[in-house]
């Protein structure tokens, strides 16, 4: 990977569980490489040690305390601190070396999915208040049952939230959650997730290099 002098741009993929935010990361990835470009693709829930534990919440293999449920309000405080080391020790250093990072998920799906499991929208942006914002966000909308529809069609083993009545809240989360954001001055762009993969995949790169050069 090539360092290069400046600071690299910090892009997010969101959408809901099956919106395509995986493959159009990758796909955005290959296509800032054949650009000439340093990238780094990386998602949350992270690789480290907080982003482990919210991934065995996640697939039900960890539960709370005296074998309840996880706390809503304590996964929420898992993913905002997942969040702060994957940007101290994965994001930021990478930005500094010149890298583009690509990142599938971040505090927007938090604000969707934990403002709902909490009922606590502000909370859920305070504590994650101190996470670097990203250059451009990028928010592949879907209908929930298409989105639902593939996970089921990729054979993947159903997570915690993954359930059809669930999401439909969910995607109500999303669109209030990016009111906010645009509020707080972030840039945020929406486009079709049920369009054709490399038709969003071209959309997604358009936004990108429309990103002030770094």
């Amino acid at each position: 990977m090539t360092r290069r002098a400046g600071r690299g741009r910090f892009v997010v993929l969101e959408g809901l569980d099956g919106a395509g935010t995986t493959t159009q990361s990758r796909l955005l990835g290959e296509a800032l490489r054949a650009a000439g470009r340093a990238v780094h693709v990386t998602a949350e829930p992270s690789a480290g040690p907080a982003g482990a534990l919210v991934r065995q919440v996640l697939q039900q293999r960890l539960g709370g305390g005296r074998g309840g449920g996880f706390d809503p309000h304590a996964l929420a405080l898992l993913f905002a601190a997942d969040r702060l080391d994957h940007a101290a020790a994965e994001i930021a250093p990478r930005l500094a070396e010149g890298c583009d990072v690509v990142c599938d998920r971040y505090t927007l799906s938090s604000l969707a999915y934990q403002g709902l499991t909490t009922g606590d929208l502000a909370w859920v942006e305070a504590i994650n208040g101190r996470a670097p914002a990203p250059d451009l966000t990028i928010f592949l909308r879907v209908r929930p049952g298409l989105a639902l529809g593939r996970r089921q069609a990729a054979g993947t083993t159903p997570e915690l939230y993954e359930v059809a009545a669930f999401q439909r809240r969910v995607a109500r989360g999303y669109e209030r959650a990016l009111e906010r954001l645009r509020r707080a001055g972030q840039r945020v762009e929406v486009l079709d997730g049920a369009a054709p993969a490399p038709r969003v995949a071209e959309q997604v790169a358009g936004l990108v290099a429309r990103l002030r050069r770094r």
